[in-house]
């Protein structure tokens, strides 16, 4: 009888479980096949027992203990609990991490998801060792059988990461050079974000943002195209005028305002400023002087307002020609004022003049009146040049200071031996005339005179006569 009462409360085995959700979900000792092992325990326990001493343990009382054995089918309790809605993948939502997501504005960052998976390994674990110890409630929270995500919202690297990112790329600046508006925003500036092996952020690109736009502005010491005054287009070599971006101090100006993180209009920092902001920089008023017609155009507002014949630089001197093919802006100006040149031996300027005004641009060289002269263009500069300034008649000189200011574009031309030698196996120059004003309704003549050029020389020559046969002769072109 005792044996078929264990097997029968053994029968009645059932085991609770209770998910994070508040479910219960009930798996029984039959399911599992449980079933009492009869190990002699009952058969042990009646041997002991004195048979004339049963009426005092009726009286007395008494407790006896007996092993009650059981055995299941473990194969069967994965499927079991793998059919139970807490168990079944469709029904489960695996945890994910906290993470930086991406807005419109910047970067935020997007909760973890605790999910309600479960270590089934563990679960199945847990109530195989219920069974077999008579276990008949298991929480699935008490027991720590839920998945976890290894990143929570709250973590501080992941916070320091967002407000890292928030600050290299919160910023809104604008450039606007030549009439193009260059933006850096979130976009832009996520773009040259980098990490580098620790997965630390910065930003990499901003040299080469202010390199793209000084190469667009900069016209400053690179050479300059000029139109003469009868049209020729020129190349000038030289070329102290002009705008350039001072890009050290744009790149820390442009380093300041991304680290303020706010929304501004920038500008850039020059080293070196022009007159005027379109492709031909020269601004509204400009000098022209011609070396080799020893005259000088002053125009305004593309409009000729003085002309003048002008002595240069004293060409039989050495060291006092003017010098050619340039462009320089005038440093300052101002009257009454003596020139003094180079200290000799003693100490002394080599010589001194007054001048009612004076106008440099090159270092000592200037636009200034020579009362002492008597008459100025022609040929004078060959044999009696000045020390290297424009000499000026007095009312033209007036009228000129009068027109200029600090940074007005001084242009020397000479271009009788037009165009400039290069090596012509890289790079060549070339003369155009715009002789367009010139042309007359009917019949017209034009008149060129070219010389031999480099390559067509008469007197033989190796190389000379190597690069003939590589190279065109010169030619003129007439379109």
């Amino acid at each position: 009888e005792v044996k078929e009462l264990l097997q029968e409360k053994i029968s009645e085995y059932t085991l609770n479980i209770t998910t994070k959700e508040g479910e219960t979900y009930t798996v029984t000792g039959p399911q599992f096949h449980l079933t009492y092992v009869d190990d002699n325990g009952v058969d042990q326990l009646l041997t002991d027992q004195k048979p004339l001493e049963w009426i005092l343990h009726a009286f007395r009382g008494g407790k006896y203990e007996v092993s009650a054995n059981t055995t299941y089918e473990e194969d069967a309790v994965e499927p079991i609990l793998k059919s139970l809605p807490f168990m079944s993948q469709a029904n489960m939502v695996q945890p994910r991490d906290a993470a930086l997501q991406e807005t419109a504005d910047g970067y935020r960052i997007a909760p973890e998801v605790e999910g309600n998976a479960v270590d089934e390994e563990k679960v199945i674990s847990l109530v195989q060792d219920a069974i077999q110890n008579g276990t008949t409630e298991l929480s699935l929270v008490d027991q720590d059988c839920y998945l976890k995500p290894a990143v929570y919202q709250n973590d501080e690297s992941l916070n320091e990461q967002m407000n890292t990112l928030n600050s290299l790329t919160g910023a809104k600046l604008t450039y606007t050079v030549k009439g193009t508006v260059s933006t850096i925003d979130h976009e832009v500036l996520k773009s040259w974000l980098v990490q580098d092996e620790n997965g630390n952020y910065s930003i990499d690109e901003e040299k080469a943002f202010i390199e793209q736009l000084a190469d667009q502005i900069d016209t400053y010491g690179k050479s300059r195209k000029f139109t003469t005054h009868d049209g020729a287009q020129i190349t000038l070599a030289t070329n102290r005028y002009g705008w350039q971006v001072d890009r050290e101090k744009s790149l820390e100006n442009l380093k300041t305002a991304l680290a303020e993180g706010k929304e501004q209009e920038m500008e850039l920092s020059y080293s070196h400023k022009a007159k005027g902001t379109s492709d031909n920089d020269l601004g509204n008023v400009y000098v022209e002087i011609s070396i080799d017609r020893q005259t000088m155009w002053c125009y305004k507002n593309g409009q000729l307002v003085v002309e003048t014949p002008v002595v240069t630089g004293d060409i039989s001197k050495e060291g006092r020609a003017t010098p050619k093919n340039g462009c320089w802006p005038i440093f300052w100006k101002t009257t009454e004022y003596t020139m003094k040149g180079p200290k000799d031996a003693n100490g002394q300027p080599e010589y001194t003049a007054f001048v009612h005004y004076w106008m440099p641009f090159n270092g000592g060289i200037g636009l200034h009146d020579a009362s002492w002269r008597s008459s100025f263009g022609g040929k004078i500069y060959i044999y009696s040049g000045s020390h290297g300034c424009i000499n000026l008649p007095g009312k033209k000189a007036a009228k000129i200071y009068e027109m200029i200011n600090k940074e007005t574009p001084i242009v020397c031309v000479y271009h009788r031996l037009d165009p400039l030698y290069t090596r012509f196996d890289r790079r060549n120059f070339y003369v155009t005339y715009d002789i367009t004003s010139q042309i007359q309704k009917g019949k017209n003549a034009i008149g060129v005179l070219l010389g031999n050029g480099w390559y067509n020389q008469e007197k033989e020559h190796d190389r000379i006569h190597r690069m003939q046969r590589q190279m065109e002769f010169l030619r003129f072109l007439l379109r």
